[in-house]
């Protein structure tokens, strides 16, 4: 399948979208203890893992994730909310298995606007992402001072600001942990993607991001046939064909790509929840002064040769 795709995705042009996320049949569980090192951050800061003291949250994320975003915004605001109990937070990007020039800089602008308050590091060779057998984006892990796992959580349902919270707090001693029952009666949401349509639903956003939009929506087509449950790529669906308003022409024409498709049983669950947006993924002026620079240079060694 993992072949599949990159012959699959460099046919489309995309370069490097599948090579860095080799599941691992691995799995890091509560209770493992996980070596201490000391981190690189990508601005050039030393960060001991785990800290000495206290609980230490790691959060892998990508801005290829449409996850990954509220998920680094949460953990800003558990920062500050937080800044008087004994919390470290390290926000580790496994983008790709390796970065050209260019988007390294995009990268780099970023962090800068988007991720203020949090440590990051970036992950070189996905070798941080491999070592704790990552298995959805985002993630983030739970650390006590001895670097022993006390909590994993994967991916970023719904439910994901308040399960948080929760285990932050239990940890702090600030409350108890809920019951069955009680999550229940407050509507607790956490569903799991399967048959690896979650792998194909974020290859479609960065496809998405990336221009390719009819090929985005072909791969939100493939994550639903293959989870006709998973509600994320029909609702992103829903934010591409109805992003200038939700049309009879609009609703018709996404109608029939699902019925041509085979997935005529998710027609009468259009409309039911809010539609994704995936916007398009904006040139930095980072970015663009990079490019223009390696232009530069590639044409003084053109002329000296």
């Amino acid at each position: 399948m993992i072949l599949l795709l990159v012959f699959i995705l460099l046919g489309a042009g995309v370069e490097k979208v599948s090579g860095y996320h080799h599941v691992s049949n691995r799995e890091i569980i509560v209770g493992d203890k996980l070596s201490a090192r000391s981190l690189l951050t990508y601005d050039g800061n030393s960060l001991e893992v785990p800290a000495e003291d206290g609980l230490t949250v790691i959060l892998f994320w990508a801005m290829w994730s449409p996850r990954s975003e509220p998920a680094v915004d949460l953990w800003q605001k558990f920062a500050k909310d937080y800044a008087d109990h004994p919390l470290t937070i390290v926000a580790v990007n496994s983008e790709r298995e390796s970065l050209s020039t260019s988007e390294r800089a995009e990268l780099e602008e970023f962090i800068k606007e988007n991720v203020i308050d949090l440590p990051v590091v970036i992950d070189d060779g996905l070798t941080l992402f491999n070592e704790f057998a990552v298995k959805a984006m985002p993630t983030v892990f739970f650390l006590n001072s001895e670097g022993v796992l006390v909590h994993r959580y994967p991916s970023f349902p719904s439910s994901a600001p308040l399960d948080l919270k929760e285990e932050l707090e239990i940890h702090f001693g600030l409350r108890e942990r809920e019951s069955e029952e009680e999550k229940e009666a407050r509507g607790k949401l956490d569903y799991q993607p399967k048959n690896n349509a979650l792998l194909h639903y974020n290859l479609g956003v960065q496809l998405h991001k990336k221009g390719f939009e009819d090929k985005a929506r072909v791969r939100y087509i493939k994550a639903l046939q293959l989870d006709p449950e998973y509600a994320d790529p029909l609702r992103t669906l829903e934010g591409s064909y109805f992003a200038d308003g939700k049309t009879a022409e609009a609703e018709n024409e996404l109608k029939s790509l699902l019925t041509r498709n085979g997935l005529k049983m998710l027609v009468d669950r259009i409309g039911e929840g809010e539609p994704i947006v995936i916007e398009k993924r904006k040139k930095n002026h980072a970015a663009e002064r990079m490019r223009q620079l390696m232009e530069k240079d590639a044409s003084k060694e053109a002329q000296v040769k």
